[in-house]
């Protein structure tokens, strides 16, 4: 097991509390106040996130929260954090009290991924935007700092004051299985763009944002949830196609970045390979010493298997913070038991006690998060502790939703020559064929969304279908005046492919393929006629879709990511 020391960190942490010490006004301030008041136990709590299980104030949680000090919270749909706004502003403001109650009544810093489809975790009642992606296809950045500020009013009302977003890798590799449409694409000016529109929308409306995933994840071909990936782009490239963004993010005041699991040997070239989580090169080297970060570093899931796996979760917090981070999050990973959440703590205390963690380091990173919170007013948990009223009316507007279609209509992007048959017979002679995902609330949302077209006949696929599944779906085809495949997993699901080879060679129907998730799937199907990427499967991208099979459309959308094969029309 290896277990750095981190004393060269220490100079650092000195650095930043002597400035604080410096000015009079700063050393009366509730912060410093505040730190000094504080045991180690409790100073240890302020620098963890953690999960829990259910939709109300779990003894489990509220145990975390008066006897560990914890200092933060993230939510999730799977284990049940998320009913609906009115439960979800119960549950945050019940949380906040329990925070009152404790022994310095500090608030919680709450936080969720809400970076728009795929990934978000609020939905029902909610205003759900279609992807980042799909965002930076309309080529208008006000319509992504819209979005961005529009989802973070929404959760302000429900008390969640911390948005893991926005997405600031550059997917530059079509194979990425856990980035993709998360991104703003392929272009870092574009990507850079993008992500200082996101940050200032979240800074307006009030809500701490997170770009991520630092040094990048947009070159990787492992997802870091179940394994370590590698980034192989020397220091030149780094500077060039993955950092663009951080800095746009931060010049546009972004409070705070979340890193990534990630080996890049341009910034640590240790033996065995350190994640840039866990690696001071990458933290205080290159984020506060090149680029000059100085606001709150987040941690990714510690509970993930890039660092779990090697490390355990406890080591990977010590190993953390030591490198530099301040708020060390432990998710609600798969296989991972709650147990680990308070082994966790205990191994950070006794890190503190023993001088492995040097008490300069945890007090500067106590420092940084206490700040945090007075910037966004969540000092005092008392004050956070009513739910908002109403919550429910006080969510998906329609002028949201407005918003969000309006997204959706203009990212649509269209491939290859005019369809001489658009719009197509909104009517039984016309055939939807859809895929599953094989993620069920995707899943269920894109049907209902797809129903609402109501007129054409709609077959739901098993998401790899076999090859009796691929010859009924092509005698149901072939007695179709028009046919539409929506493409939901290509790239990993070979049946999909297969259909839409079989469906290209039917030479009955016309045919038009859709890239229901990712656009690199285009790459693996027929050149057909038409082609149309929709970014994710958003509610508000489905209909736009449905608006452009039906009826008269205009496409504007531009593609934001570099695709083997043709390129968008306009």
């Amino acid at each position: 097991m290896i277990r750095p020391v981190c004393r060269i960190a220490v100079v650092a942490a000195a650095l930043l509390l002597g400035s604080l010490g410096s000015n009079p006004a700063q050393a009366a301030s509730r912060v410093t106040k505040l730190l000094a008041a504080m045991s180690v136990e409790e100073k240890v709590g302020q620098v963890f996130m953690l999960w829990f299980q259910g939709p109300t104030v779990s003894e489990d949680i509220a145990g975390l929260i008066r006897d560990r000090h914890l200092g933060g919270i993230i939510l999730y749909s799977a284990p049940g954090n998320i009913e609906s706004p009115d439960q979800v502003a119960e549950l945050t403001a019940g949380l906040q009290a329990r925070a009152a109650a404790s022994s310095q009544g500090i608030g919680l810093l709450i936080g969720v991924d809400q970076e728009g489809a795929p990934v978000a975790r609020l939905r029902r009642g909610f205003t759900l935007f279609p992807s980042q992606m799909a965002q930076a296809a309309t080529d208008r950045s006000d319509l992504v700092r819209q979005a961005a500020a529009a989802t973070a009013r929404e959760l302000r009302v429900v008390g969640i004051n911390t948005d893991f977003a926005p997405v600031a890798d550059v997917n530059v590799n079509p194979e990425n299985p856990v980035i993709g449409i998360r991104s703003f694409g392929s272009s870092p000016s574009d990507v850079a763009r993008y992500s200082a529109a996101a940050t200032a929308g979240y800074v307006s409306a009030g809500v701490i944002c997170t770009p991520k995933h630092f040094p990048g994840h947009g070159d990787t071909s492992v997802d870091s949830h179940v394994g370590l990936p590698r980034v192989d782009h020397d220091a030149a490239t780094l500077d060039r196609v993955d950092f663009p963004p951080f800095r746009a993010a931060f010049a546009a005041n972004a409070p705070a970045v979340m890193t990534a699991h990630v080996v890049a040997p341009a910034l640590d070239r240790s033996e065995p390979p350190l994640p840039a989580t866990l690696s001071r090169r990458a933290l205080e080297g290159v984020l506060r010493g090149r680029m000059g970060f100085d606001g709150v570093i987040f941690t990714d899931s510690l509970g993930m298997g890039a660092v779990a796996d090697t490390y355990g979760t406890a080591e990977a917090a010590v190993m953390a913070l030591c490198a530099g981070a301040d708020v060390l999050l432990i998710g609600a990973d798969a296989g991972r038991p709650a147990e680990q959440r308070q082994e966790a703590m205990d191994a950070v205390v006794a890190a503190v006690h023993s001088g492995r963690v040097p008490a300069a380091r945890l007090n500067a990173a106590v420092t940084r998060v206490l700040r945090l919170k007075e910037r966004y007013g969540l000092l005092e948990a008392a004050s956070l502790a009513t739910p908002a009223a109403d919550a429910a009316n006080r969510v998906g507007r329609e002028a949201d939703a407005s918003l969000a279609r309006r997204i959706a209509a203009r990212s649509l992007t269209a491939f290859g020559a005019p369809h001489p048959t658009l719009p197509l017979p909104a009517d039984a002679s016309t055939l939807v064929i859809r895929p599953r995902l094989g993620r069920e609330v995707i899943d269920a949302e894109a049907e209902a969304a797809i129903a609402l077209w109501s007129g054409p006949q709609t077959r739901f696929l098993p998401s790899d279908p076999d090859a009796q599944t691929i010859d009924d779906t092509l005698d149901a085809a072939r007695q179709a005046k028009a046919v539409v495949l929506l493409v939901t997993d290509a790239r990993r699901q070979s049946g999909q492919v297969r259909l839409a080879k079989a469906l290209g060679d039917l030479s009955g129907p016309p045919v038009v393929l859709v890239a229901a998730q990712s656009p690199y799937d285009l790459a693996l199907v027929p050149q057909t006629a038409l082609r149309i990427a929709t970014y994710g499967e958003a509610p508000a991208s489905l209909e736009a879709l449905g608006s452009s099979l039906f009826t008269p459309f205009r496409f504007t959308g531009r593609v934001p990511a570099v695709l083997p094969g043709p390129t968008a029309r306009p």
